[in-house]
């Protein structure tokens, strides 16, 4: 099968939520069945379901829709499970989510020997599912029972999975237009979107310049009272790559009747956060202040923007 390539990027912790709200991060994760691409010496391992990778998936690799195959989840000791979101299928673009399988019913099976059935609905987009009751758990299987039908391959993909507590997410404000000073363009979309969506290999590039003294500015939604920032900055689908682009080395947070915070960042690839001195807006404006050049391209890359309260 012919599929598109996405070069491999190291393995980056999930989000961290505050204590109000618990995301259970597995210790491991595996699966009865992986589909390998020998050709192209890819594996569509389990691993990938928990990389925050938009490129990267877990393929079942029975030749066929993989029904009855499983995830096995565990976790580090026991946890209330409460809340499950699920990227169900190939997410790399729309083309790809509609050549491929959707899950469309997947079933749990927990220590206990109960289990619980449920519909995932065939929209690209991450979907929630919320147990009938909370279920206190070391770990879970996750069984593959139906699936909405590929127009090319009959093989099932699932980009992403995460597990939480009743409370769900109340951690990295999610749902955040942003607007960028310049875009690049070419045949890809590297539009401001792409620094706040959620995913570590989507960048948003600047279109002017070195990108020094460019802005994204992030609108909330609504009044937030935000206490830690996070940055992935750089094209670090390799090292290579991340060498080759510029990156931030700094940057300056502006925020609606508030001082601005100046952060110094890493010259270092993946996910870094920094602690706000507390402040309540509904806008920020992220000015890039100082970058580290790149040796062979003059373009920043932003991987994610992340704001928590």
């Amino acid at each position: 099968m012919n599929r598109l390539t996405i070069a491999l990027t190291a393995l980056i912790g999930l989000i961290a939520v505050p204590a109000s709200a618990k995301q259970h991060v597995p210790a491991s994760v595996d699966a009865n069945s992986v589909y390998v691409d020998a050709e192209k010496g890819i594996t569509y391992g389990p691993d990938k379901l928990v990389d925050q990778m938009k490129g990267e998936m877990w393929i079942e690799g029975e030749g066929s829709a993989g029904l009855g195959k499983y995830i096995s989840v565990k976790f580090d000791g026991e946890v209330e499970l409460a809340k499950i979101r699920i990227w169900g299928g190939c997410f790399i673009d729309k083309e790809y989510w509609e050549r491929h399988n959707r899950v469309h019913e997947i079933e749990f099976k927990f220590p206990d020997f109960t289990s619980e059935r449920v519909a995932i609905e065939d929209k690209m987009e991450a979907q929630w599912i919320t147990l009938k009751e909370p279920k206190t758990v070391s770990s879970v299987k996750i069984y593959l029972r139906a699936v909405y039908k590929g127009t090319t391959w009959n093989d099932t993909a699932i980009s992403e999975i995460q597990f939480f507590d009743k409370a769900g997410v109340e951690g990295p404000v999610e749902g955040v237009d942003v607007t960028a000073s310049s875009i690049y363009h070419d045949d890809k979309d590297y539009d401001g979107a792409k620094a706040a969506d959620g995913w570590l290999d989507t960048w948003w590039v600047d279109g002017e310049g070195s990108g020094k003294g460019q802005t994204l500015e992030l609108d909330l939604g609504a009044q937030k009272t935000l206490k830690t920032f996070a940055i992935s900055t750089g094209f670090d689908s390799s090292e290579s790559f991340f060498e080759g682009s510029n990156r931030v080395a700094q940057v300056k947070l502006e925020f609606d009747g508030a001082p601005a915070q100046t952060f110094d960042v890493e010259d270092a690839m993946g996910l870094q956060t920094f602690e706000l001195s507390p402040v309540t807006t509904s806008k920020v404006k992220v000015v890039v202040s100082k970058i580290a050049k790149g040796k062979s391209h003059d373009d920043l890359y932003v991987g994610e923007l992340r704001f928590s309260e």
